[in-house]
């Protein structure tokens, strides 16, 4: 009995001196072991539905309050103050202006231009420059201009803004003469500063 003790004894000995010099390994159930994180979502921006070359001028790639921001910035630096701004129906409607030159300089006004101011004025070569027109007789001594911006989400990711622009001319006597056609100058002055404020490029000076 002593001598099957011993041997007993012995045999656990040596198989716990084997395990520990043998660097066994421990098992651990999966539900415990450490899972690797799940990949990060990489946040990526939408693209647009249309590439920069296929925008049309009056349109950017840009949410809506970023291009009405812009607008905003525009027409303070055309420095030509709003009479109605409706942020929600998109619309910027500018004071009406009348434009003439005085000592050589041109004005932009808003109460009506008397006489007395628009006696040397003459601003053929400025209508010339912001419609398509060409005085035959006499000269335009004065303007009668509105300006009107309306922005609009074109689809999720593309805003587009229109610009209506009007001139009326006018001759001293005071004769109205008929609406002319925007050239397009004053709109591409408009687009490409708002262009450059939502692109963060340095403002030009006008």
């Amino acid at each position: 009995m002593m001598g099957l003790r011993l041997l007993n004894i012995l045999l656990i000995s040596s198989i716990l001196f084997a395990v520990s010099c043998g660097g066994g390994s421990v098992y651990v159930p999966r539900s415990y072991e450490v899972k690797d994180p799940p990949p990060t979502k990489t946040s990526s921006r939408k693209k647009p539905s249309k590439k920069p070359s296929e925008l049309k001028s009056n349109e950017f790639t840009a949410p809506y309050n970023e291009v009405w921001v812009a607008a905003i910035e525009s027409v303070k630096w055309l420095q030509w103050p709003p009479a109605f701004v409706d942020e929600a129906r998109g619309v910027i409607r500018l004071k009406e202006a009348y434009v003439y030159r005085k000592s050589g300089k041109l004005f932009r006004t808003y109460t009506w231009p008397s006489k007395g101011a628009l006696q040397t004025s003459d601003i053929n070569d400025y209508v010339e420059k912001v419609g398509r027109y060409r005085p035959k007789t006499g000269q335009t001594v004065f303007t009668q201009e509105n300006l009107k911006l309306t922005l609009s989400k074109s689809s999720g990711d593309i805003t587009s803004v229109d610009i209506d622009y009007t001139v009326r001319p006018y001759t001293f006597s005071g004769k109205i003469g008929y609406e002319i056609e925007s050239n397009g100058y004053i709109e591409s002055l408009l687009l490409e500063r708002m262009s450059e404020t939502i692109e963060g490029r340095p403002l030009a000076r006008h």
